[in-house]
């Protein structure tokens, strides 16, 4: 026969144990080997959603890439960087839209008033997936009720040469690059004669000026960031030169700046889209020379490698 024992309250039927915790030095432990495998596997973790960002980023300009020889098949000629001289009209972007899955956008559009028309406010304050990098960052809202005609950004920019891009609209000397303005007529593959693989026809840009404020509105004094929306056509906005720094990270009083291709990648890379299709990570380390002649489609120079 088996006796049946009591528990310590005195519980008939129960077997008496006894209790174990942790004590506060070895939840400690504990908590430091799990702190350590955190910081151990949190940088793979971030570069690997990094590479994907690269990867998606890759993506977006090689399917704009395509959307402007589509546009070029239709139209024997590069979409233009704005409509008029006045740029009361749209963008490149705008453009395009029927060649990225956006032919209902592009149909509502009424491209004979200008991109801040409230006839366009529908279409031009929609993000676009195609036209924003998953690694951008918009560290203020965008758009910004009565601040920005209600216009939603873009991350990407078409490239219109090496020069000053004010300078050259005031003067009237013909854009450079690959796509041009009405000023400076027209493009198409002939006329890109040093070599399509060569010659860049759009690249990034981000919102990461904090020295770049709002200069007039309700919005008057506050951090402006960048001034990339998809539909505008001012060359601060879309048509892009390498004149000046590349992947610059604040204006510095300069804003000549907000014209230059810049990314949120890490790494000091920017993506840039040439002619051909293909698109590739340029480090902000590259000879300034090759980029500019990277920038233009006739200038007839000797590129290494970069």
């Amino acid at each position: 026969m088996f006796a049946i024992s009591e528990s310590p309250r005195g519980e008939p039927g129960t077997v008496a144990a006894r209790r174990y915790a942790f004590t506060l030095i070895e939840l400690l432990v504990v908590i430091g080997i799990i702190s350590v495998l955190i910081a151990l596997l949190l940088p793979a973790v971030q570069q690997a959603r990094e590479s994907a960002r690269r990867t998606q980023c890759n993506n977006n300009l090689k399917q704009i890439g395509l959307a402007f020889h589509n546009y070029l098949d239709a139209h024997r000629k590069f979409p233009l960087v704005s409509i008029d001289l006045g740029f009361a009209r749209s963008s490149a972007f705008a453009a395009v839209l029927p060649f990225i899955d956006q032919a209902n956008n592009y149909n509502i559009y009424n491209f004979s008033v200008g991109n801040t028309a409230t006839d366009n406010s529908n279409v031009v304050s929609q993000h676009i997936p195609t036209y924003i990098c998953p690694s951008a960052v918009f560290r203020r809202a965008v758009p910004t009720p009565n601040c920005d005609a209600n216009r939603a950004p873009g991350t990407y920019a078409v490239c219109t040469g090496n020069d000053d891009p004010w300078g050259t609209i005031a003067s009237g000397k013909p854009l450079t690059g690959a796509i041009v303005n009405v000023g400076s007529g027209s493009t198409d593959s002939a006329s890109i004669t040093d070599g399509m693989s060569d010659t860049i026809l759009a690249g990034e840009q981000a919102w990461n000026f904090p020295d770049y404020l709002f200069s007039s509105g309700p919005c008057s004094g506050q951090t402006r960031w960048g001034f990339g929306y998809w539909a505008s056509p001012y060359p601060l906005a879309t048509g892009f030169t390498t004149k000046g720094l590349f992947n610059p990270k604040k204006t510095d009083g300069d804003l000549s700046r907000l014209s230059n291709f810049r990314s949120d990648h890490i790494g000091g890379m920017v993506n840039l889209l040439f002619c051909d299709g293909h698109s590739r990570f340029v480090n902000d380390s590259i000879d300034h020379g090759i980029l500019d002649a990277l920038a233009t489609r006739a200038g007839g120079e000797t590129i290494g490698e970069f």
